[in-house]
């Protein structure tokens, strides 16, 4: 019982880390019809929005933008994506790691 804990927790903490930081990793491609004030990051789903108040010139489109200064532009997670996002992570992770620890087992 206590592996499968330890098995859990490992699942848990790899899966809320892995989602977390996919913000981090991701950039769109900002063309003229997008919509800044609804600028949202994360792999696969977004899982957070920021409301940045960039104003560019029109002769520097098409260029990427990834995350912005929190502290200069609202940002809210969007925690709908963000939850189903670690669950899913989670439940994959320990599926993983409890197919190793019986493979393991047979082989030993």
């Amino acid at each position: 019982m206590l592996k499968r804990n330890r098995l859990l927790m490992i699942s848990i903490f790899i899966g809320v880390i892995g989602i977390s930081i996919t913000p981090f990793f991701d950039s769109v491609v900002v063309t003229t019809d997008y919509d800044l004030t609804r600028h949202r990051l994360g792999l696969p789903l977004p899982i957070i929005e920021q409301n940045t108040w960039l104003t560019p010139l029109d002769d520097a489109f098409p260029f990427e933008l990834g995350l912005v200064s929190p502290q200069e532009n609202p940002t809210k997670i969007l925690m709908g994506n963000y939850l189903f996002l670690v669950v899913a992570a989670v439940v994959t992770v320990y599926m993983i790691l409890v197919s190793i620890k019986v493979l393991y087992k047979r082989i030993r």
